[in-house]
């Protein structure tokens, strides 16, 4: 027999193990979670992503168990075994039309990716909208207001904004290179000396969220850490009105 229970059950074995590893991926990014803007976009382009690459593994996958299949059969007079020669059956509408859905397949993400840039870069800003300087040092971060309010991270304060508006960032370093990150938003800006890199946030939930130096900047690199709390509209006028009069 060409073609072996022995050999069928190993392909088997493989697409089972190949959706599971795809099924694994999938369900980790999910379990990061994520809140806002950004992490909802960075969350679309991530599930585009894996839904057509597993679509382009399987159909590759099925095309290659086509083309063994095809290669070792009774037909063919050749045993399924190691260093048997396969039978070569040429297939050159097959491999034209798999070229055709992957190419089709990286238009799409091209244009998908190329979508997402454009939102990151361009903020969607409000007539609410207000932009706060950041400044990162080795081992801190300094955020500074348009009313002049200045907040420490190195003496624990909290970074504030409102919720539900959308707030610009212009981020640079005083000293090192440093990366402004808020893990939860999946926001990253590159702080470094002598260039402000502007980015923004529109965080949809309120609570207090991590804020991480993301490049390595020195021995207490992993010190560098603050948090951002995200306010009701409310509760944020009020904290900040009261800094304006401080």
């Amino acid at each position: 027999m060409g073609f072996e229970r022995r050999q069928l059950a190993i392909i088997i074995a493989s697409i089972v193990i190949l959706m599971m590893t795809f099924a694994s991926i999938f369900n980790w990014f999910q379990g990061l979670g994520g809140t806002g803007a950004h992490a909802d976009k960075y969350d679309e382009l991530f599930t585009l992503y894996w839904s057509l690459g597993t679509v382009i593994g399987l159909v590759v996958y099925a095309y290659f168990v086509y083309l063994l299949v095809t290669s070792y059969g009774e037909d063919s007079g050749e045993e399924m075994r190691i260093g048997a020669p396969p039978v070569i059956r040429e297939s050159k509408r097959g491999a034209f039309a798999i070229s055709m859905v992957i190419a089709l397949f990286l238009l799409v993400l091209s244009d998908s990716t190329f979508d997402s840039i454009d939102f990151f870069e361009k903020p969607e800003t409000t007539e609410d909208s207000f932009t706060i300087e950041v400044t990162g040092y080795q081992y801190y971060w300094d955020y500074q207001y348009p009313n002049g309010a200045s907040i420490n991270s190195a003496s624990g304060e909290t970074l504030k904004i409102p919720v539900d508006i959308p707030i610009v960032f212009e981020v640079t370093s005083g000293d090192v290179f440093h990366s402004f990150a808020l893990p939860d938003h999946r926001i990253k800006i590159d702080a470094i000396p002598g260039r402000v890199n502007v980015g923004w946030i529109h965080s949809d939930d309120t609570g207090i969220f991590p804020v991480m130096c993301a490049e390595l900047c020195g021995d207490e690199h992993t010190i560098m850490m603050g948090e951002i709390e995200v306010m009701s509209a409310d509760d944020f006028d009020a904290w900040y009105n009261s800094e304006a009069s401080a």
